[in-house]
């Protein structure tokens, strides 16, 4: 269907030890101890490493990485519209989901107002160090990324890897932007059988898309996934990737822009999903855990219609609520796709299935009436300005 739904809009100046002063006595680690037996009880394998994605940002893109920890030191907990708590109360890492006794209505909201697009919320500072640079930083962020491992039976072991920005800018359609939301957070997986990788989900939008390992695009061992500018879908390729609405009206771009490499710099955790227990690694043994288990949006809500940085048009809006953690992103799934049900497997790079532009004589006219209402719109604008 071709209806614009609300499911196609999607979804710091750091010292190292700033960062930890906040949450935790222990720095996420990188992955610079080669000889640390990764087997080893409590360690990650070594196939979890071996074969992460690295993940190309767009060149273009002016909301980069973001760490969890200082999200968390420029956000205040809201139930709804309603504070939780005074404008000097930050929340922890290591204390974050005690606000799950107010429910699943939670929203961590910006202390500023992200039209203002406050550094960090930008995360310029989070820029992954430039690969050409050679040293053994290159491609390392100080916004530690997230890495998990599964076990599943059957010798079957997922991996995820996370990817978190302080906010997401939606795209455009006829000059108006939709899906604006504070908080973002990505994910590719790959699934081991035996310590083999055999496939890798990426989330790109409407629903995300899922790979025979083999097929995708790799810098050695390592696939490569690519971060779309603004939204930060997952894709497996570089380009412009049309989605949604018919007549290309609708596409996420993305391109080979800095090398973001989260081994360097990732917590990293065993999660029992049958005990509902997240282990941090040894390799990450100060890692904190208790953020993984709150149950609300890390963003604010879906601004009110009386708020001067909302609109809405054909039943779209600008601005959309913030997302949810890691944890409710079917860790459990049975296929590597996030969406139970479905979930087939490409071959190739070149079966990545697009909404097809339709010449108007082929069109059913599905959703017609929402394209009229943004032509009327951008008509009306266009005669103001």
């Amino acid at each position: 269907m071709f209806l614009l739904t609300k499911q196609w809009l999607g979804a710091w100046f750091s010292l190292s030890g700033l960062r930890w002063a906040w949450e935790s006595d222990a720095p996420a680690l990188g992955m610079e101890n080669e000889g640390r037996e990764r087997l080893a009880e409590g360690f990650v394998p070594r196939f979890v490493i071996d074969y992460a994605p690295y993940v190309h940002l767009h060149s273009k893109d002016i909301f980069l990485p973001g760490d969890i920890g200082e999200h968390l030191q420029h956000t205040i907990s809201y139930l709804n519209y309603t504070p939780l708590t005074s404008p000097q109360t930050r929340q922890s890492l290591t204390s974050l989901s005690n606000l799950n006794r107010f429910g699943p209505s939670v929203y961590l909201t910006s202390d500023d107002d992200p039209e203002t697009q406050p550094s960090w919320l930008r995360g310029e500072h989070n820029r992954p160090v430039p690969i050409g640079n050679g040293g053994t930083d290159a491609g390392a962020s100080t916004a530690p990324g997230i890495i998990i491992w599964t076990e599943k039976g059957n010798n079957v072991t997922d991996a995820f890897y996370f990817y978190f920005y302080s906010f997401n800018l939606g795209n455009k359609v006829i000059d108006w932007r939709f899906g604006n939301h504070v908080g973002d957070w990505e994910h590719t997986a790959v699934r081991f059988i035996s310590g083999i990788p055999q496939s890798i989900f990426y989330s790109e939008h409407s629903g995300g898309a899922a790979y025979k390992f083999g097929a995708v695009e790799k810098i050695g061992v390592r696939p490569v996934c690519y971060s779309a500018s603004g939204s930060h879908a997952n894709y497996a390729r570089p380009g412009a990737h049309y989605y949604a609405i018919p007549f290309h009206l609708l596409a996420d771009q993305t391109d080979k822009g800095p090398l973001w490499d989260v081994t360097k710099n990732s917590y990293i955790y065993k999660y029992d999903i049958a005990h509902d227990v997240l282990q941090p690694s040894g390799d990450t043994p100060g890692a904190p855990v208790d953020w993984f288990h709150f149950g609300g949006k890390w963003g604010d809500k879906m601004y009110k219609a009386s708020d001067k940085r909302q609109w809405m048009v054909a039943g779209q809006y600008h601005y959309v609520d913030g997302p949810t953690g890691p944890k409710f992103k079917n860790l459990a799934r049975k296929e590597i796709c996030q969406n139970e049900g479905v979930c087939t497997l490409r071959s190739s790079l070149t079966e990545e299935v697009e909404i097809p532009f339709l010449a108007p004589e082929d069109w059913d006219g599905e959703g017609a009436d929402e394209l009229v209402d943004l032509l009327d719109e951008k008509e009306k604008r266009d005669e103001i300005k």
